[in-house]
């Protein structure tokens, strides 16, 4: 089993389906499409959007066992990459969109707590994905994690960012 650690977001597909979105779902998709079992460690708001995010996920086929929802935090929302911020004209070109909100503090978070919990919660885990940014704190938690299961570990990075520390062994990507 792979398991992908990552904050998932809502977004709305050009068909107007509500779905789930980011780096980590992203990759959980793209593992399951080719046929690996997935589940996704993450955390969404206790709200309507964070619904619509776990039924995206069952819709793809990944696990959501180690979802976990934060009463006080809104899901984040990955919206349309704009031309500038004065238009209403989709950036064609752009990745993926921004995530609102924009501070990273006014979104719900994974600690070092959430992580060892779902991690040993899954201890079938071949392989630990983290796509996403984690604290330091955090990062040890997977680490460990990963150590506990006798998982491979792999780390998405942002380009040209410094990637955590982490076991030599440990796969180190730039996402």
């Amino acid at each position: 089993m792979i398991v992908v650690v990552g904050l998932p977001a809502y977004a709305d597909s050009p068909d107007g389906e509500k779905c789930a979105g980011g780096l980590a779902v992203e990759v959980a998709a793209a593992a399951q499409r080719r046929g690996s079992a997935v589940e996704l460690v993450g955390k969404v708001g206790n709200d309507g959007a964070g619904d619509a995010v776990v039924v995206a996920l069952g819709r793809l086929g990944i696990g959501h066992a180690a979802l976990l929802r934060d009463p006080l935090l809104s899901t984040p929302v990955l919206a349309a990459a704009l031309v500038d911020d004065d238009a209403a004209e989709v950036d064609a070109d752009a990745p993926e969109g921004r995530l609102l909100p924009e501070d990273a503090a006014a979104r719900p978070g994974l600690d070092a707590g959430d992580i060892d919990l779902a991690l040993k919660f899954l201890p079938q885990a071949g392989v630990v994905v983290l796509a996403g940014p984690l604290s330091g704190a955090a990062v040890s938690a997977a680490v460990d994690g990963a150590a506990f299961a006798g998982a491979r570990l792999i780390v998405l990075v942002p380009a040209g960012a410094m990637p955590p520390a982490v076991p030599a062994e440990a796969t180190v990507l730039e996402a």
